[in-house]
């Protein structure tokens, strides 16, 4: 991406869990068939409008060297801050070679 391009993020899928008690989640953060709010490791915010990202979310980052997470979740419309590459990935706990499950993610950059 370069800065001041705009892009798009759009996912969809499930993934399980193991390390949070084997729960489905969804690129946004909630949990499949539950009416809970999404969870997320720092205190108090809970589907708050925080750009923090919940357990499940898809996230991303711009350039290799960002220690920045920014939350995308299912849908996600906005402009590059920088330059770089964009990384996406799945926000999670600690990782667990039993989790499972996929996310389909379309990027669209104009």
């Amino acid at each position: 991406l370069k800065q001041g391009q705009k892009f798009s993020i759009n996912a969809s899928g499930e993934v399980v869990f193991a390390s949070l008690s084997g729960s489905k989640y969804k690129p946004d953060g909630s949990i499949a068939g539950s009416s809970a709010a999404p969870i997320n490791d720092y205190e108090g915010e809970y589907n708050t409008g925080s750009t923090y990202p919940a357990y499940g979310n898809v996230v991303y980052k711009i350039g290799e060297t960002s220690t920045q997470t920014l939350k995308a979740g299912a849908k996600f419309n906005g402009t590059a801050t920088t330059t770089g590459m964009l990384f996406i990935s799945i926000y999670e706990t600690v990782y667990n070679a039993s989790n499972s499950g996929s996310y389909t993610v379309k990027i669209s950059v104009k």
